[in-house]
């Protein structure tokens, strides 16, 4: 109980902040309604579009109002696009969503496997290979790996689309590119936990016992590194639905966070408050989560037990 009373306060706060922050941030909302909407700004066209949008009464009943209508799934209409905030939102995330999670399978894929290897033959080329290539992977920007990947993939080779979402095959170079840096981080954390499991006492009984390789791995290196990973990776899937601006600009994929550039270009705020308040929220549930998923890990508890 008490923690879904910290969840609703802390999607409380998320809302209020959002909403302070849009108000705090913009010009007069009228005039860019008005702008947005190609109307000649005028006392009398400022007038009525403060009082269709409800700009004349205080901060509180604004917010108060908006709220209600959140809570009811009604986040307005777009100034920019003339359609359900809410629509567009769902659509944008719904492109996003499959980027992230394309990117995240190619992470998991490609970084755990490589900072296990580099873990178990540390000092070897192997090992020196695999940190150079996670020092140079975080150490590239993202929109410079994106252009570099269009300019030899598909000008080049004519492999893959340029930009846009023709097919199964456009979604290849933008989850690389977003994925790409994060490759190299998670490479560096897995070879670091690993390591340090390597020293870890149960890690050399299990060896003295003859354990196979492929279970020690699994059951004595992999399985105790769950929380401390687990953690990390909490907070990179979340940057992967919420960061993806640049990458979904440089391929043009119609996601959240091309979406909520636009927002923010137009000042369009029922658009910029939709997207702030999904990240909070996304971010929120990720930590509410990860924090339920630790509390029940075996692992967690024997070593409360072992403490205790």
């Amino acid at each position: 109980m008490k923690k879904v009373f910290s969840f609703l306060s802390a999607l409380l706060m998320i809302s209020i902040l959002t909403f302070l922050l849009t108000k705090f941030s913009s010009k007069d909302p009228a005039e860019n309604y008005l702008r947005i909407s190609h109307v000649a700004i005028t006392k009398e066209s400022l007038a009525s579009a403060r009082d269709y949008l409800g700009l004349n009464r205080s901060w509180l009943e604004q917010y108060v109002s908006w709220l209600l209508q959140v809570l009811k799934g009604d986040f307005g209409v777009s100034y920019l696009y003339k359609e359900p905030v809410l629509s567009l939102v769902l659509s944008s995330f719904g492109s996003t969503l499959s980027l992230g999670l394309m990117s995240f399978v190619l992470l998991i894929v490609i970084a755990f496997p490589l900072g296990i290897l580099a873990a178990l033959y540390q000092g070897s080329w192997l090992d020196k290979g695999i940190r150079l290539f996670s020092f140079v992977s975080v150490s590239i920007p993202s929109f410079w790996l994106g252009y570099l990947l269009i300019l030899f993939f598909s000008l080049r080779l004519g492999w893959l689309p340029v930009s846009g979402q023709e097919g199964p095959s456009s979604i290849i170079l933008p989850s690389l590119t977003l994925s790409f840096s994060l490759i190299g981080q998670y490479t560096a954390l897995v070879r670091k936990t690993i390591s340090e499991e390597l020293r870890s006492l149960h890690v050399e009984n299990a060896r003295l016992r003859g354990v196979k390789p492929s279970y020690l791995v699994w059951n004595h290196l992999l399985k105790p590194s769950f929380p401390a990973l687990l953690s990390g990776l909490s907070l990179t899937v979340v940057y992967l639905l919420t960061g993806s601006l640049i990458v979904e600009d440089v391929f043009a994929w119609d996601g959240i966070g091309r979406l909520f550039v636009k927002g923010l270009q137009a000042v369009d705020l029922p658009l910029i408050q939709a997207c702030m308040l999904l990240f909070g929220v996304l971010f929120l549930l990720s930590s509410f989560l990860t924090q339920s998923l630790l509390g029940h890990s075996p692992f967690q508890r024997k070593r409360r037990l072992g403490h205790g």
